[in-house]
């Protein structure tokens, strides 16, 4: 198990963040609020989103709703100094706070966007290599064939660093896991290959920190995969578009990728798997995309 790091904009500060007692006091102040409301427009969404998942585990907020917050009775007494709890510069000291000895990601420093761009890439020239054998496709929407490699590597920068920078390391390894496929293959950041670049990432980041050996059968059998990511397609496909306001949000999508992950990790059945045929997962993802 590695150790667990401190996530980076936690250490940030500045107007563009909330620290977990400037969100507590502004709940006292003003009671129950979403976390559209935290933001005030100005502050990440998603970085709100996640305190207030883990001020929940602490037990110093409750929810209220659907991004809804209020803070508890153990939230008012830290707030007003009749409990302690271990903090440095308005952040509780999560290591010392939350259980997080289940194995998780939270090293991610071996992994940049480059490195993602280049497993892309990587999928790409395989597929395109006359002298490699593959079943796999890769398709560029640019007819100049000069202009393919670039379209391929022209992913944002910017959002695959925000992704690796923002990466809910206290979540459970299922969820980290669901979040991290949901996000990547919801941005479509590539022109193809998605999916497959989602998994040989974090199957990197998996390594890394110990989550799994190399022993392992990841991604799951070819059978199991292919339905996975069918049924992947289907949920992006009706899921609202996703931007970085709605980065780490639970919606369908993730929630198909948490079962899926319960069961490569733990081995609990996932009946989506076993209740459809490839070819009746085909058929309906191509009824929603005729719709």
């Amino acid at each position: 198990m590695t150790e667990w790091r401190v996530p980076p904009w936690r250490e940030s500060g500045g107007p563009s963040v909330l620290s977990d007692i400037e969100i507590l006091r502004k709940m006292a102040e003003q009671g129950v609020l979403s976390v559209h409301t935290l933001s005030e427009g100005r502050r990440s969404k998603s970085q709100i989103r996640l305190q207030c998942r883990y001020l929940r585990k602490l037990g110093l907020v409750e929810r209220m709703g659907s991004e809804l917050y209020g803070l508890t009775a153990s939230g008012e007494r830290v707030i007003d100094g009749s409990r302690e709890m271990p903090q440095s510069n308005g952040y509780f000291d999560l290591q010392t706070l939350l259980d997080l000895s289940d194995n998780r990601i939270t090293d991610l420093s071996l992994l940049t966007q480059e490195d993602i761009k280049q497993i892309n890439f990587d999928i790409y020239r395989e597929v395109k290599n006359p002298d490699e054998e593959t079943a796999h496709e890769y398709s560029v929407d640019v007819r100049d064939a000069r202009r393919k490699s670039r379209e391929v590597l022209s992913a944002k920068r910017w959002k695959l660093d925000r992704i690796l920078r923002e990466f809910p390391r206290t979540e459970p390894i299922t969820s980290q896991c669901a979040h991290w496929v949901a996000s990547l293959v919801s941005f479509h950041l590539f022109p193809d290959a998605n999916h497959r670049t989602a998994m040989i990432a974090l199957y990197r980041l998996a390594l890394a920190n110990e989550v799994v050996g190399e022993d392992h059968r990841w991604p799951g059998d070819k059978t199991e995969i292919g339905k996975a990511v069918l049924l992947s397609k289907f949920h992006r496909h009706l899921s609202p578009e996703r931007n970085f306001e709605r980065l780490w949000r639970r919606d369908t999508l993730y929630w198909h990728w948490f079962q899926y992950f319960e069961s490569l990790l733990f081995g609990v059945e996932y009946p989506a798997l076993n209740h459809h045929s490839e070819k009746a997962l085909r058929k309906k993802l191509q009824r929603v995309r005729d719709e």
